[in-house]
């Protein structure tokens, strides 16, 4: 019998031997390899750890009127280690939080020690989930971006997601300084998932954003929204834009786009109203671009205000192609080309200054490159370089055709007449500062970049204000303050590379006042109807802006003559009505 057994007796110790053996093995496998990742995840089931995240940065504009502010709302989070009947607590926070049963459950049933429930709701919705008084559901203040004046600016400030990441606009551009440094609410819970008071690191406070001050007038921003969204719903317009801007100075007073948004729930609108078609959008600007022939030729002293071009009564054929004047007109002096917008004449006048020096002002005019703005998205437009060019090209770009071109583009073009022939950078921020008011960055300035002389500005200036006074602008006619500017009609390319004669996009850019500019205005339409010419229904919008903006400015009406009165202006905005000694 006891020889018998010891077979078995020996397989059994052997047995207990390997197994102690191998839990020897596991005991030093834990103590030195597994320890740590085991300890934390003992230490999570004790941890929590609840982000505070910051406040974001305050937008102002130029005056501190408050564009983007931050406020406090309750987020409604759980802790499903303390939560025993899961569903009951699903179903009564299901009828509350306006999220399904099953959502809710899903998340308490995590073997987390946080899970959010919903987001900055509302003051009732946080009440009435108070009120059931539920251990394991909790509070923690969020800070919620919210935009007071709505639409007004929208596309400028863009907006922010949940987490208070910038999205659109300056919002995403500068993000980095705007959002600030999140913090934490640590705490230590027993087993019974209680938290333990007397835990002494409690709380990392966040870092709130710094904030910004822009270019921006609020009251100037407002009358260009409200004028442009009467001229957008007026003539049916696919788009629109309006920029007003100081042209020595640069800075962005206003900047408008039609369709518009609340960024406040940026959600509900569709990603094309968003679009801040003034700087991502380009088209060809057809007669708002002879600006650039015009003040080229005079510039390179091709021609004079005085000398004559015969339009052809209309019709012109050139290189197998024909072009048309939309009124047909015989001789007329090149002051009154421009007046009179006669493509005939400027592309006539364009030979004399040739493919090379074309291409050479349309580059110092801006076109082709970004401006430099602050803000994303912005585009540079198409212009090809003159080796391209067809043997129609010199006539076709010197009308607004085979160039594509930005509002924001045109305004800066506007403003080398404006301020006496220097292109400026424009821009929208004017600085950063801290909470306390330091300033931690400035964006001042940039010097300007001389494109013509202070002669031809001027001799622009009086060729722009014919425009305005007899020619095809009349409709932007202000009294007392006699603007200056160009209309512009350009037909859009259908897709067989056709020009349309259905869809058109209609500009005017303009100054005022005539004796001391102050500001540049352009307008922008797209696919307006049934009018479209952009003397039509560009020009009331920049009428109505310009009279609200001097009586805003408390500018007074001049008695001007421009027959007997020569305009002086210098880079230093020191302007002065010379009397002609004729």
């Amino acid at each position: 019998m006891y020889k018998g057994a010891t077979p078995r007796i020996r397989k059994v110790l052997y047995a207990l031997i390997i197994v102690f053996a191998l839990l020897g093995i596991r005991l030093v496998f834990v103590q030195l390899g597994a320890a740590k990742p085991l300890s934390a995840i003992a230490s999570n089931q004790y941890r929590l750890a609840v982000p505070l995240l910051p406040k974001r940065g305050v937008i102002y504009d130029r005056n501190l009127k408050e564009l983007a502010i931050t406020i406090n709302l309750n987020s409604v989070f759980a802790e499903p280690f303390r939560i025993k009947d899961k569903g009951s607590v699903s179903q009564k926070l299901a009828n509350i939080l306006g999220i399904s049963r099953d959502e809710i459950y899903r998340k308490l049933s995590q073997e987390k020690g946080f899970v959010w429930l919903a987001r900055k709701v509302s003051p009732d919705t946080a009440r009435r989930v108070l009120a059931l008084n539920i251990k394991g559901i909790d509070f923690v203040k969020e800070p919620q971006r919210a935009y007071p004046n709505g639409v007004i600016a929208s596309h400028i400030m863009g907006f922010t997601d949940m987490d208070n990441n910038g999205i659109e606009g300056l919002e995403l551009r500068f993000d980095k300084y705007l959002k600030g440094v999140t913090g934490c609410r640590y705490a230590i819970r027993d087993a019974k998932q209680r938290e333990v008071p007397s835990y002494e690191y409690k709380e990392i406070q966040p870092m709130d954003g710094d904030n910004m001050v822009l270019t921006i007038d609020s009251v100037i921003q407002s009358i260009a929204e409200r004028e442009l969204e009467n001229g957008f719903k007026k003539y049916n317009a696919k788009g629109a834009c309006v920029i007003v801007m100081d042209p020595f100075t640069g800075d962005i007073l206003a900047l408008a786009n039609r369709p518009s948004y609340d960024p406040n729930n940026a959600k509900a609108s569709p990603a094309d109203f968003r679009r801040n078609r003034a700087i991502c959008d380009f088209f060809e600007p057809g007669s708002s671009f002879k600006i650039v022939a015009a003040s080229g030729l005079l510039e390179e002293k091709a021609v004079k205000p005085g000398d004559k071009f015969f339009c052809e009564n209309g019709e012109y054929k050139w290189c197998g192609h024909t072009y048309h004047d939309h009124t047909p007109r015989g001789w007329l002096p090149f002051k009154d080309v421009i007046k009179y917008s006669s493509n005939i004449g400027t592309m006539k006048a364009a030979q004399k200054l040739g493919k090379d020096r074309m291409y050479k002002y349309i580059k110092k005019f801006g076109f082709g490159a970004k401006t430099g703005i602050e803000l994303p998205g912005e585009v540079t437009g198409i212009t090809a370089h003159p080796v391209t060019w067809s043997k129609l090209s010199l006539c076709s770009i010197s009308i607004g055709q085979e160039v594509t071109v930005t509002a924001l583009q045109l305004a800066c073009a506007m403003s080398v007449f404006a301020n006496g022939g220097n292109l400026v950078k424009p821009r929208i921020v004017e600085r950063i500062q801290d909470g306390s008011g330091h300033i931690m960055q400035n964006f001042e300035s940039k010097k300007p970049r001389r494109v013509i002389s202070e002669e031809t500005a001027q001799e622009m200036r009086n060729i722009l204000r014919g425009v305005v006074d007899s020619g095809t602008a009349e409709l932007a006619e202000v009294d007392g303050y006699f603007p200056g500017g160009k209309t512009g009609t350009g037909q859009k390319v259908e897709p067989n590379g056709a020009y349309s004669h259905s869809r058109f996009t209609a500009s005017f850019i303009g100054f005022a006042p005539y004796d001391n500019p102050k500001f540049v205005i352009a307008v922008i339409m797209d696919e307006p109807r049934p009018f479209y010419y952009g003397g039509v229904v560009c020009t009331p919008v920049f009428k109505r802006v310009t009279a609200e903006l001097m009586s805003y400015y408390k500018i007074w009406p001049a008695s001007l003559h421009s027959d007997n009165v020569k305009v002086s202006t210098s880079l230093k905005g020191k302007r002065e009505i010379k009397k002609n000694n004729r």
